[in-house]
């Protein structure tokens, strides 16, 4: 892998982070790593670059967008024909009617999103669930989200 070349520049008192654009269009058309989880709670960790995860999913690029840790966009929930679309706080995932494809990283929240979703599904895969496993999905990442605003929040409210 192509190592960056970032720049810090100090202009007024503030710093100013500067990302060499090369690397930035070289890493964007590159496989990114993604966590897979099935219906079942099986996870397992693939290395998809856009173009599969876009045939995949049936997702346009500008949609993939929003999941590109290199941009910074408010938190969205998009609604597709085949997907749905999560970018909140840190959870960025692809929920379709049998899998997720979450962004994998070490980032807390994604890790213990996996964890509570493989666990979630796997506990309850021989009982009848009145949700399907795209709201049982999304009901989580919003959870998780909320919990760690709340976190945030009261750490705040506390210092």
């Amino acid at each position: 892998m192509q190592e960056m070349k970032l720049e810090v520049e100090v202009k007024s008192g503030i710093q100013l982070f500067l990302l060499d654009k090369d690397w930035i269009k070289k890493r964007s058309h590159g496989s990114r790593s993604w966590i897979k989880i099935d219906h079942n709670g099986n996870s397992k960790t693939l290395e998809l670059n856009k173009a599969t995860l876009m045939r995949h999913c049936s997702l346009p690029a500008r949609d993939l967008r929003l999941l590109d840790p290199l941009f910074i966009y408010p938190s969205t929930i998009l609604g597709r024909e085949k997907a749905i679309v999560v970018s909140l706080e840190q959870i960025r995932c692809i929920i379709t009617a049998d899998e997720v494809i979450l962004m994998n990283s070490l980032d807390g929240c994604v890790v213990q999103y996996k964890s509570e979703l493989c666990k979630r599904l796997q506990r309850n895969k021989d009982q009848a669930d009145d949700l399907p496993f795209e709201f049982r999905a999304l009901e989580l990442a919003l959870e998780l989200t909320c919990l760690s605003l709340d976190s945030q929040v009261y750490h705040n409210l506390h210092i």
